[in-house]
């Protein structure tokens, strides 16, 4: 097993201050599909809308998932780069770019990752932390960035699952909170059914706020493993 490095919550943290707006307007493009499914939410007229308001939501934040393994590639170039290297243009650029290439390999882990949790739970976690760092990595061709994460994954095992675990609780946690604030009243009243919708809206806003620090910290790691992280920076 690698050694791992001592301060990557710290070293994942302060490349998230320092670019919060890339990695923001990164995770903005990153989570569009789920904006676009936001805003289609309609204002439910009874309880069973509300109900299914609710199962959107959940929907979303189970998607999320997806777009934030696309995330952890658009935040890998700033892993990878001192910052003294990268302006915050060039580590939104640079970003994008690996996004783009990320998309079709994560697509491909997420179906893996759906599949083992319909069969059972456990393993579609186990492969949601093997595949975790798909997006970051600089092999081209499938099934290639599947094979470097599961990889990668397993001789950092530890660190992988403590991080990708801890994005899973906060997309849980986010989609406890936008239900109880905004999907959760008791009589359904005509003004407490207009801020129904605002839950999936809820859920898809505070993921893109969130989602940057957590998807730093994985490309960080990834970059540990391959001796590219400044992690005195």
């Amino acid at each position: 097993m690698d050694r791992l490095p001592r301060d990557l919550v710290s070293t994942a943290a302060r490349r998230w201050l320092r670019y919060a707006l890339p990695l923001t307007a990164l995770s903005a493009i990153a989570f569009a599909p789920l904006i676009v499914l936001a805003l289609r939410t309609e204002v439910p007229v009874d309880r069973a809308g509300i109900n299914l308001t609710i199962a959107r939501g959940w929907g979303l934040a189970a998607l999320g998932w997806l777009c934030q393994l696309v995330l952890v590639g658009g935040a890998t170039p700033i892993a990878r780069a001192a910052p003294a290297e990268l302006s915050q243009l060039r580590a939104f650029t640079a970003g994008l770019a690996q996004m783009s290439r990320a998309v079709v390999p994560c697509l491909v882990a997420g179906v893996a990752i759906a599949i083992g949790c319909l069969a059972l739970v456990v393993p579609g976690l186990m492969l949601f932390a093997l595949l975790a760092v798909t997006g970051a990595s600089a092999e081209r061709g499938l099934p290639a960035p599947l094979v470097d994460s599961i990889g990668f994954a397993r001789r950092q095992l530890p660190a992988i699952a403590v991080t990708a675990g801890a994005m899973f609780a906060l997309d849980v946690a986010i989609a406890i909170a936008a239900q109880v604030g905004f999907a959760n009243p008791s009589i359904p009243s005509v003004q407490a059914l207009a801020q129904v919708p605002y839950f999936t809206r809820a859920i898809t806003a505070a993921l893109i706020v969130a989602s940057p620090l957590p998807a730093a910290a994985l490309a960080v790691l990834r970059a540990a493993g391959d001796g590219r992280s400044e992690t005195s920076t």
